[in-house]
């Protein structure tokens, strides 16, 4: 890889190789890059005019780089799951719930630049009478989101007159929650119907899992 990166930047007008460091340690500890960000426009610009060279980086570290031209997006995903482990289940909850009204509010054409936007309302409400469960108390509930921003999944508006934030679903919920949504909601209460007590995090079906560093999200 390092023949590669001197290779790359003997090319006219080409980046130091500290740009190419530099971006290569943005995307994994963020996970998703948006071009619409001011402080992800010029890794993002980076990776995508290299995207072979950092495509076969992060091959060799075992994960997958999935790029989204039309919603301008470059993110990591686990190539092999093994290696992981799984999210905190109200985590992964909540993650399934927010797919859920992304897509409505795709159906309902009323995305803006690829995102949807949704009160704190609709989401705790979806997440209570979907899935039968107890709401998390309002620390919690702030500490998941402040976990999915950080994984670029969403970005906390300002607060309603409820005291609870708007929130915007970024498009990178598609590609950590997969096309089987309903299908692992299902399983989740088939599952928790057969068992009342705890559920196990280790073992629930529709908990996604995360990388050990950066806590990210496949």
């Amino acid at each position: 890889m390092l023949r590669d990166l001197r290779q790359v930047c003997e090319h006219p007008r080409a980046a130091e190789p500290e740009d190419f460091r530099s971006a290569a340690r943005l995307v994994l500890k963020r996970q998703f890059l948006l071009l619409e960000r001011p402080g992800d426009r010029d890794p993002y610009r980076l990776i995508v005019n290299h995207f072979d060279y950092f495509a076969n980086l992060f091959d060799a570290l075992g994960w997958t780089l999935h790029r989204d031209d039309t919603l301008g997006l470059v993110g990591l995903l686990p190539g092999d799951a093994e290696g992981f482990r799984h999210l905190r289940l109200a985590d992964s909850l909540m993650l399934l719930c927010l797919r859920l009204l992304y897509e409505e509010g795709m159906e309902r054409f009323e995305a803006r630049e690829g995102s949807v936007f949704t009160p704190s309302e609709a989401l705790l409400g979806r997440y209570e009478t979907l899935l039968g469960r107890k709401l998390p108390p309002i620390s919690d509930y702030r500490e998941i989101l402040r976990r999915l921003r950080r994984w670029s999944l969403i970005e906390i508006g300002d607060e309603t007159a409820d005291g609870l934030p708007v929130l915007r679903i970024l498009p990178t919920v598609r590609l950590v929650t997969g096309d089987q949504v309903q299908t692992r909601i299902a399983a989740f209460l088939e599952a928790d119907g057969e068992d009342q007590g705890t559920p196990d995090p280790e073992a629930d079906p529709a908990v996604g899992q995360a990388a050990d560093q950066n806590e990210s999200i496949p």
